[in-house]
């Protein structure tokens, strides 16, 4: 089923996601794959090469080494004549940023699920992907959508596995829903039981910013240069960093759960030092409850716009494309398929180094596992 879903990811994405400002190298992914722990895979060929046999047989020794694989207990009983048991997959969805193109959504595109009465915005790419598995293998998939008013441990744990596509913890605080929908959100996140992909550690290293940063400066893969707090945001010590640094204009943001510059604040230090000293007390009591914070010198093009990226996507163990992404322009001359050249030929090679820190962390039930899709931004 992960590699039936990598197929209806092979080709390059519809949406018009834009991540704002980016200061560092960001892994963004969302599903992991099985491609190094290949047992479903394993089963299906097996199945497929085998000679003829009762179908019986085929649909037992399929769903038995198919629930063996997804840490399933139990026998698989299979009456003679039987059709195989579907799989059951969980989609978590409800993210409104990442809309298709209207008149691509697909027609049966639940009401319940439509974020926005206007045409732009109106589906978006979670529940597309979702509805297109099941168009695809409605013999062998059977997908549970679940938008994130929804999302329990009980209905999670009535799945085999369930994919975040895309309803995480950040998605959960950006609702506004309250302190208790974000527990319960995490709590699903937390909790190996609820098969939740990607799974609990590996998906905190990539929210966790300071987690994949730390590890790729390490391992020697150039990053901007990064003050990090861990124990929340002290204004002073701020202003005492950025003049040790050496820095004309900071930029600080929270670094955990939070993306599209949420929790953000920049400027010239000279003016935090001054005039603006309030702001940076303002921010840090507006953002008391976090206790990841990065600081960064406030870097801009020449012509003082926001740096572009080269958004480069790995599908199922595989660097597939990169997309130019433009910092301001949002229009669709704003992103394009990056062309032949060498900056493609550098940033394919740095968003390369930089996904082997990722096979390094991605794992499934204590096991290392290919990540299905993810999304590295060099800028």
């Amino acid at each position: 089923a992960q590699a039936l879903l990598a197929r209806a990811l092979a080709e390059p994405p519809r949406s018009s996601h834009r991540a704002g400002v980016t200061h560092d190298i960001m892994v963004l992914p969302t599903f992991k794959s099985s491609a190094r722990s290949s047992k479903p895979m394993k089963a299906m060929k097996a199945a497929t090469k085998a000679k003829k046999a009762p179908v019986a047989m085929k649909t037992k020794s399929v769903a038995k080494k198919t629930a063996t694989a997804f840490g399933l207990k139990g026998k698989v009983i299979a009456k003679k004549g039987a059709p195989m048991k579907k799989l059951r997959i969980g989609v978590l969805v409800g993210k409104d940023f990442d809309p298709v193109k209207p008149g691509t959504h697909d027609p049966n595109y639940p009401k319940k699920l439509i974020l926005s009465e206007d045409e732009w915005g109106k589906y978006q790419v979670d529940v597309s992907t979702a509805l297109k598995m099941q168009e695809l293998h409605p013999d062998l998939l059977e997908i549970d959508i679940i938008p994130g008013k929804e999302i329990s441990e009980k209905r999670l744990k009535k799945n085999h596995v369930n994919l975040n596509f895309w309803y995480d913890v950040g998605v959960a605080i950006m609702s506004g829903k309250g302190k208790a929908h974000v527990d319960a959100v995490m709590k699903v996140h937390k909790n190996p039981e609820c098969r939740l992909d990607p799974s609990w550690d590996y998906y905190d290293w990539i929210l966790c910013k300071p987690r994949y940063m730390e590890q790729c400066m390490k391992a020697g893969i150039p990053m901007i240069p990064t003050v990090i707090y861990k124990n929340g945001f002290d204004a002073a010590q701020c202003l005492k960093d950025a003049q040790k640094k050496g820095w004309e204009k900071f930029l600080v943001k929270v670094g955990h759960f939070a993306f599209f510059g949420e929790g953000a604040i920049h400027g010239k230090t000279a003016d935090f030092l001054s005039t603006r000293a309030g702001d940076l007390k303002a921010y840090a009591k507006a953002n008391k409850t976090s206790k990841v914070f990065l600081m960064q010198p406030y870097t801009l093009k020449p012509n003082a716009e926001v740096f572009d990226e080269v958004r480069n996507f790995f599908i199922d163990g595989e660097w597939r494309y990169a997309v130019f992404t433009h910092g301001t322009d949002g229009s669709d001359a704003g992103y394009y398929m990056e062309p032949e050249g060498p900056r493609k030929d550098a940033c394919k090679a740095l968003a390369e180094r930089a996904y082997q820190q990722v096979l390094k962390t991605c794992k499934w039930q204590g096991k290392p596992i290919n990540p299905l899709l993810n999304r590295i931004d060099i800028g």
